[in-house]
């Protein structure tokens, strides 16, 4: 027998685990988004974002940091933010 008339069977499995952890960051976002504000990332390097309360130029800036000190004092919304200013 040669090598074309050989037919190999393979079962292939696969488990692919992953492990997501929610950030208090994550968390003070998702509070952001849950009260309508528009949330992007600003700069990946410094982990700041942009937060906008309609409009697609005006908004603020805040750390990740800055927005879990705000979600601590309940002081988490559109005029915490803007008191960061």
């Amino acid at each position: 027998m040669d090598k074309q008339d050989q037919t190999v069977f393979m079962k292939v499995e696969s488990t692919v685990f992953m492990k997501v952890e929610t950030t208090e960051c994550d968390k003070a976002l998702d509070v952001l988004r849950e009260q309508g504000l528009t949330v992007r990332l600003h700069n990946r390097e410094n982990n700041s974002w942009h937060i906008a309360d309609g409009g697609l130029y005006a908004g603020y800036v805040a750390t990740c940091d800055e927005l879990v000190e705000l979600k601590r004092t309940n002081n988490l919304n559109i005029r915490g933010i803007k008191s960061l200013v």
